[in-house]
């Protein structure tokens, strides 16, 4: 059966989320909050992705409702009731992509992230060496438009609990970019710094692909010619080499994202073998950023790119 799953995927490239196991979606629907408390102690690398995924659920947010930072409350249920409010707050403004920063025009519900601040600070303090109340500290910031004196004390906060902690990396590239107020050599130079401090092998270099896209789409994608500069391509094919390509490079919860990023950089500037080898990685996986950036439905984007990278199954 999984052999035919891998074939269908190939085949008909379906969007990668994030999946919840069949005892946990049983304890959610049963509202068995205490067996929901004991999978979530039981992780460490995917709890940030699975809390994001509970808190899609109308019946954890539900529960949550209630929730307040007292000394009987469980530390992990105030991060599901802090999560649950940066969804609504997302849902609200039509940025419901939690990797991406929200566009000064999407501003998200200053009471929802209010009261995902207060659970966030309490378990922060009750947790010192926890690293998710600062990176959704971090998000409640971009929502809320903080200044950027504060985002980088927040991203100080992250990495010193986690240093190649990717999402907080993507959210603060993107917060240095033109649509918020700052340079696209900021970005850059930011997404360079942040590679080749990091180990070989580590994910972080998607980086510099990722500021590559950022950059067109502030140009605008009739403006594809930026792409085709082969400096551009030198630095695609380095970042890859001390991430995805290099020999330490592990798999992590983003690895699908990573992959899909890297494929449609490539794509675009032309270097069609490097993203074959991208897509045949990917095995049929796709998430809808990067593409959903480009012109038309994003499944569409990709599987255009895939055949004419010569990827047909």
């Amino acid at each position: 059966m999984g052999a035919l799953s891998s074939v269908w995927r190939r085949l008909l490239p379906r969007e990668e989320r994030v999946t919840l196991s069949d005892e946990l979606r049983r304890a959610v629907a049963g509202r068995d909050w205490p067996t929901v408390q004991a999978h979530l102690e039981a992780m460490r690398g995917e709890r940030e992705v699975v809390l994001d995924e509970l808190a899609k659920s109308a019946v954890v947010r539900e529960w949550t409702r209630g929730v307040v930072a007292d000394d009987a409350t469980p530390s992990l249920t105030l991060l599901l009731a802090a999560s649950c409010h940066l969804w609504v707050a997302r849902e609200r403004s039509g940025s419901v992509c939690a990797r991406c920063a929200p566009t000064p025009e999407q501003r998200q519900d200053p009471v929802a992230l209010g009261m995902a601040d207060s659970l966030l600070r309490a378990v922060a303090e009750r947790e010192p060496e926890w690293v998710q109340p600062w990176s959704d500290l971090f998000i409640v910031a971009l929502g809320l438009g903080t200044d950027r004196g504060h985002m980088r004390h927040l991203f100080d906060e992250v990495v010193r609990r986690e240093p190649e902690h990717l999402p907080v990396h993507v959210q603060y590239l993107q917060q240095l970019g033109t649509p918020h107020g700052g340079s696209d050599d900021d970005m850059h130079a930011f997404a360079y710094g942040a590679m080749t401090h990091a180990p070989e092998g580590s994910s972080l270099g998607v980086l510099i692909p990722h500021a590559h896209l950022e950059s067109l789409r502030t140009a605008g994608y009739q403006g594809k010619g930026y792409l085709r500069n082969p400096l551009v391509a030198r630095q695609l094919h380095h970042a890859a080499d001390r991430s995805v390509r290099h020999p330490d490079y592990r798999r992590g919860p983003e690895w699908v994202w990573v992959h899909n990023v890297f494929a449609m950089s490539f794509y675009l500037t032309g270097q069609l073998p490097a993203a074959r080898e991208m897509f045949r990685a990917l095995d049929g996986r796709y998430t809808r950023s990067p593409w959903q950036g480009m012109p038309g439905k994003p499944l569409r984007a990709h599987r255009r790119a895939r055949h004419r990278s010569g990827v047909w199954w």
